[in-house]
């Protein structure tokens, strides 16, 4: 196994990035987005190289890995490492991050006609960043990945979008830095207080465990809640969603599915390895909260997905809803709702992905994403139609697709939580299930609309999905399907994580 290495796991699309940049790289866009597609599906292997030699059984973290300078660690003196590992999640996270970027590639030949070296290199810094925040040990490292992604998102959005994208990609950016600003007091304020108390400088994830013993309640209570402002805008919850619906609607397609896959895991990420490791005590405490706050992102963005105009904006109000179950699953505080948490994670990033590879298929042939200007359009693209059946199939929750155990699992455990405020429990539960079987409402909805409906004069003569969407997409329904008959295997991968996380809440 000494050809896994994290460090070249994570910088390898920086290199490729800079090697598509160099004036030496034919500025030929058949090249360049041939050599970022071979690199992609190279990249996807070795990452799924780590999963194939990954033990399931080992407690903790493993393919540890330092970057070193000149033999050096990062800043030594101020405990601060260049250090990445991973654990069952994270690597799931980084085989997803990878998978995500290469079908993003592969649907990008339709929409990217211009900037090919500026677009498919900002891709790959994109994928460097997102692995980064998965691997780092360190969380001042962490910060650093976690603010490299804005560079990326905003260039991508920005230059590809629509007319209205760069106000989109400013707006996404300027509320992510004021709350990345939190974050990083937050940051400060723990790694100087925490050698205050123990005159160890360290910025390790996993030596900042919160005694309440030793640290007041005060403090934990003040940089929980800065950690948490950092992380739910990121995810997003209401009220701090406003960005992703918005970025989503004015994006290019392809573009899209790359923020559909990546930046809410990142959140939910972070909000795991931070808010509930580090802060186990806090996090109990705010479990009701976060209760109701899961609740509020269901039921609210859920309405708000009925009403919209545009496809784009639906697809993403249903997954800003979706991610209330996650909160739901965290927030329950036992194994079955943090395993269908974390499996909800990873199955919404596949099939809201999915989703938008489809509306990138239909806006290619149709250049509208306006539900009223679209119909019928299954009698004209059959295989589209039959595939999108079933990965909305999957996103409402149908047995033996990828979201019906993770959901599943949440009310599970939502019903089994030993919270005290049983009576929200109760209620909780209940309405999480008339969520899900709401949901079958406005997702078939947009089924209904664009491929069922009265087909239109003017979409008589569009054509069906090419051999190469075809592929992509029948790719993601297999993935779907798979892990929907099949969900322990990726269950077990993560489940000594689960175990960890649960013994540092005590519960």
């Amino acid at each position: 196994m000494n050809f896994l290495s994290l460090i070249w796991l994570i910088f390898l699309p920086v290199i490729a990035a800079i090697v598509i940049m160099l004036p030496v790289f034919p500025n030929h866009q058949v090249r360049i987005r041939r050599f970022a597609k071979w690199f992609a599906g190279l990249h996807f292997v070795y990452a799924l190289l780590f999963l194939l030699f990954f033990d399931t059984s080992m407690y903790g973290m493993s393919f540890e890995k330092e970057l070193t300078f000149f033999g050096m660690s990062w800043l030594k003196t101020l405990g601060i490492s260049a250090k990445f590992a991973l654990d069952g999640m994270t690597l799931l996270l980084s085989v997803l991050t990878a998978f995500i970027v290469l079908i993003t590639l592969f649907m990008s030949k339709m929409h990217i006609r211009t900037k090919h070296k500026l677009y498919y290199s900002m891709v790959f810094l994109l994928e460097a960043a997102v692995l980064g925040i998965f691997c780092a040990k360190d969380m001042f490292l962490f910060f650093v990945f976690w603010e490299l992604l804005l560079v990326p998102v905003y260039f991508i959005v920005a230059q590809w979008g629509n007319s209205e994208a760069r106000g989109a990609a400013i707006k996404f950016t300027l509320s992510s830095f004021v709350a990345n600003m939190f974050l990083f007091f937050g940051m400060l304020i723990l790694y100087y207080y925490n050698f205050a108390v123990s005159n160890v400088l360290t910025a390790n994830i996993e030596s900042l465990n919160m005694d309440e013993k030793i640290y007041p309640m005060w403090f934990q209570i003040m940089v929980f809640v800065n950690f948490l402002i950092g992380f739910v805008v990121r995810i997003p919850l209401v009220p701090f969603h406003n960005w992703y619906p918005d970025i989503q609607s004015k994006a290019a397609a392809p573009v899209n599915i790359l923020l559909a896959g990546l930046l809410s895991a990142t959140g939910v990420y972070g909000l795991i390895r931070f808010n509930m490791q580090v802060f186990p005590e806090i996090f109990k405490l705010f479990a009701p909260v976060l209760m109701v706050w899961g609740l509020l992102n269901i039921v609210y963005c859920g309405a708000l997905s009925v009403i919209q105009a545009g496809v784009k904006k639906m697809v993403s109000y249903s997954n800003v809803a979706a991610t209330g179950f996650v909160m739901l699953g965290l927030a329950a505080l036992n194994q079955t709702g943090f395993n269908g948490a974390v499996f909800m994670t990873i199955s919404c990033s596949i099939v809201y992905s999915a989703l938008f590879v489809v509306i990138s298929s239909v806006q290619f042939r149709t250049k509208t994403t306006y539900i009223t200007a679209l119909g019928g359009l299954g009698q004209v693209m059959p295989k589209c139609m039959y595939l999108t059946l079933i990965i909305c199939f999957a996103a409402i929750g149908i047995p033996f697709l990828m979201m019906f155990t993770p959901k599943l699992m949440v009310l599970a455990g939502t019903m089994l939580s030993n919270l005290d405020q049983q009576l929200l429990v109760k209620i909780s539960a209940v309405i999480g299930l008339v969520a899900m079987m709401a949901s079958a409402g406005y997702i078939l909805y947009f089924f209904y609309k664009v491929f069922c409906s009265v087909l239109l004069e003017q979409w008589k003569g569009i054509k069906d999905l090419s051999p190469q969407e075809t592929s992509v997409l029948t790719a993601l329904c297999l993935v779907i399907v798979y892990f929907g008959i099949n969900p322990m295997s990726i269950i077990q991968i993560y489940q000594s994580v689960s175990s960890i996380i649960l013994d540092v809440l005590q519960v």
